[in-house]
């Protein structure tokens, strides 16, 4: 098993302007895993606990109230299930799941009347209460945002199709591009706007300069999830839609190691949080309420990043760490392959195949 050194990313960031961690962690906490319990089987319950969604919710969203935060954690659910169910399955079926799953979204009470349980229990409990935590006027752009997603997934899918024939062509810029929306934060940035009472019009939001601003601050958040993310998608398909495996294929840095990958991406990080300071200074000015409310975002945009490091750091989906001393220290622990490893990632892969089976079994 070799050591190899993650970056302290945390470091590099302020303290968060809305605090810690929301004060409604705990109920939310016991709610949420009471529910899964009750309504989802056994198979996808365990990965949904590893994740551990109220963590990250509490700690991205800390001002959302609790009816938010459950909101928070029902939009969550969803777009995990989507995720999920499109990571390791062909382009055709990502394309009919992805419609299935956004039809269901925006249209909860007219979509396909699916067999599939999970999208019965998204029609009838998760979406009426996702549209109850979110404000009026966030809700067209959260649709919208999500229509993003979701086109995303079907592009991933591709990806890994055109991995398979040896036909894909991926540098870091045009990864960064695609991998901002299929991470699936933006929508999450719809919330946290809402949960804020945030009201920044469609045309404002278009702004080069506050556009790019959200941009770099979903790159700073996908580097950090490729990088504590890649032992478990080292496992799972060999991590091909992760940065650390991208950097091979790429001119610039097609020659560093691994651990010279991961230092790689404390520099694309630090850079993206130049540019999201340079933007924040230069943010345009329009009225009192409304440069108050980009002032706010700005704010939003640095607790969601530091939350989803937090977040990455312990959770159990990931698994990045040996144990406390290596999260102390930031050492990950690879094991290479060996008969043993190889026999190791062919149970997980089964195993994730047949949840995924299983699930769709009705569909």
């Amino acid at each position: 098993m070799q050591a190899y050194r993650i970056p302290n990313f945390l470091r590099l960031l302020p303290k968060k302007p809305g605090g810690e961690i929301s004060p409604y962690f705990k109920d939310a906490d016991n709610g949420y895993h009471s529910w899964v319990r009750e309504k989802i089987g056994w198979l996808f319950a365990i990965e949904v606990y590893n994740a551990e969604m109220p963590l990250l919710a509490a700690l991205a969203w800390p001002l959302a109230s609790c009816k938010e935060l459950r909101g928070i954690l029902d939009y969550m659910t969803t777009s995990f299930m989507l995720e999920e169910l499109t990571d390791r399955c062909s382009s055709t079926k990502a394309v009919a799941r992805s419609q299935l799953w956004m039809r269901t979204l925006s249209q909860c009470d007219k979509g396909d009347n699916s067999r599939h349980p999970f999208i019965q229990t998204m029609r009838r409990e998760l979406v009426p209460s996702i549209k109850a935590a979110v404000d009026p006027f966030h809700w067209p752009q959260f649709i919208d945002s999500n229509e993003h997603f979701s086109r995303n997934t079907i592009q991933e899918a591709l990806d890994r199709e055109a991995h398979s024939k040896k036909t894909v062509i991926r540098d870091i810029q045009t990864y960064t591009v695609m991998r901002r929306e299929s991470i699936g934060t933006r929508p999450c940035l719809v919330l946290m706007r809402s949960t804020r009472r945030l009201y920044i019009p469609d045309d404002v939001l278009i702004h080069p300069t506050i556009r790019e601003m959200e941009d770099v601050a979903l790159d700073m958040v996908f580097i950090v999830n490729d990088v504590y993310s890649f032992k478990k998608e080292r496992g799972d398909n060999g991590g091909l839609n992760n940065l650390l495996i991208v950097m091979q294929k790429d001119p610039v840095t097609d020659h560093l190691d691994l651990q010279q990958r991961l230092d790689f991406t404390e520099k694309l990080f630090k850079a993206a949080l130049d540019r999201f300071y340079a933007c924040k200074k230069t943010l345009p000015s329009y009225n009192r309420d409304l440069d108050q409310h980009l002032a706010a975002y700005a704010d939003g945009l640095i607790d969601w990043i530091a939350g989803n490091i937090q977040w990455s750091a312990v959770n159990h989906r990931y698994n990045t760490f040996v144990d406390d001393q290596d999260r102390k220290n930031h050492i990950m622990r690879l094991e290479f392959d060996g008969p043993r490893r190889k026999l190791q990632r062919f149970s997980l892969v089964f195993l994730a195949a047949l949840t995924v089976t299983l699930l769709y079994c009705f569909l």
